[in-house]
């Protein structure tokens, strides 16, 4: 076991909210990790993205609105992860999937080029600047590198770590092509089939004083002075994911009203908590590992019920904000109502609250290999929220090959 593990080191201060781990991303999360955001992977995103507007918001205008050239939702009811038993969907980027603009389509470090309130913005990733861009990042997951075969069937995860509903696309551009949005949009990646999975992985618990998450400043380089953990050391901790059972679920997919035009994008099957925030700041879908501590949530606490028991929390139901839900008031700029509201009068979580309410799953799809010429290519996972203005986005990067020649 490496020596950081038993550091005391407490969990990195910030909210993350979800982020591709398979393929390996550019941030360093891999699969095995599941909802721990490791190296703040889920700290990439695009903060006030509403539908059809010219540009993203950003920090100062945290609702997005564009007056007169905001977009029409085109989000049939049915998909409705929020709004649920609402007429209107309202502006929010998955009311109309990918028509909202994107400020990178790999993320910017924190959401913004400067720092935003808890819930409008977030922290940087370690050995990151504050709009910082995903697509000059360094690559994280160098070593891990995945090849995929042009034609074939291929395997794609992301985590949930704070759930704003909506749904999400994956999408692929030339490596040494400019790594723009309208790059990304010419090549949307098919789903296969009408179900998905929930992987679980083996996650350890975070320990009386959090000991078993990765250090605050950790990346998988060591750039500017930070601790150098590398993915695989990181993995080599947990407990990994192919020992533990998946789950497949219907998928709930959509090609009407998207952008790119006819393109499929797959709504996220993890319902929030029917409350003021979902769940967010420690609000609703109240969980604890101690027994009798709270009551265990019934299908009707959240957005829209939930397909299953979650098998690493049972007897908990798969829904819920996840552990993005405990750290809401730790951010470098918190709202001045922090510790005022949500459960028992305050937003943070105690430990065994934040053992509970992580996601310790990955959401499992299936994608057909384009037919394109052989070479490197980046994949973008672009996941666009119902709750908020917000997209995250994160790249990963892989090999495609033609198919081996077939003898005669």
């Amino acid at each position: 076991m490496v020596a950081w593990l038993s550091s005391g080191i407490l969990l990195v201060p910030a909210a993350g909210h979800g982020y591709i781990n398979e393929p390996p991303s550019r941030t360093g999360a891999i699969k095995e990790a599941a909802g721990t955001s490791p190296y703040g992977a889920a700290l990439w995103f695009n903060q006030g993205c509403t539908i059809g507007c010219p540009e993203c918001k950003g920090v100062d205008d945290a609702s997005g609105s564009c007056g007169s050239d905001q977009g029409t939702a085109t989000l049939p009811s049915s998909f409705f992860t929020y709004n649920v038993g609402k007429k209107d969907c309202g502006i929010n980027p998955w009311c109309a999937p990918g028509s909202s603009p994107i400020m990178n389509p790999c993320g910017l470090a924190g959401g913004d080029v400067e720092q935003g309130k808890a819930g409008n913005g977030g922290d940087a990733p370690p050995g990151y600047n504050l709009g910082d861009k995903g697509t000059e990042m360094r690559d994280g997951a160098a070593g891990i590198h995945r090849t995929w075969v042009a034609g074939d069937v291929a395997e794609v995860s992301w985590a949930v770590i704070a759930n704003h509903g909506g749904g999400y696309q994956y999408r692929l551009c030339p490596k040494d092509s400019d790594q723009t949005e309208e790059c990304f949009q010419q090549t949307p990646l098919e789903f296969v089939g009408e179900t998905q999975q929930i992987q679980y992985c083996d996650l350890p618990v975070e320990g009386d004083h959090r000991e078993n998450a990765m250090p605050p400043t950790a990346t998988p380089d060591g750039f500017n002075g930070s601790i150098k953990i590398l993915p695989a050391d990181w993995a080599a901790t947990l407990g990994g994911c192919d020992n533990k059972p998946r789950d497949t679920i219907p998928a709930m997919r959509i090609n009407t009203g998207t952008v790119p035009a006819g393109s499929t994008w797959t709504r996220n099957p993890v319902p929030g908590c029917k409350s003021i925030a979902g769940g967010a700041f420690n609000i609703g879908c109240h969980v604890s590992v101690i027994d009798g501590k709270y009551a265990v949530p019934k299908a009707t606490d959240f957005q829209f019920p939930p397909v299953g028991v979650d098998k690493n929390r049972d007897p908990l139901l798969l829904g819920g904000f996840g552990v993005g839900a405990c750290f809401g008031c730790n951010q470098v700029d918190n709202p001045p109502d922090c510790d005022k509201f949500g459960k028992l009068g305050r937003n943070n979580c105690t430990v065994d609250e934040v053992n509970a309410q992580s996601f310790s799953f990955n959401v499992l799809d299936s994608i057909r290999v384009p037919q394109v010429p052989p070479g490197d290519y980046v994949v973008s996972f672009r996941w666009d929220c119902e709750q908020t203005p917000q997209i995250w986005s994160q790249c990963s990067d892989v090999t495609i090959v033609a198919p081996a020649a077939t003898s005669v």
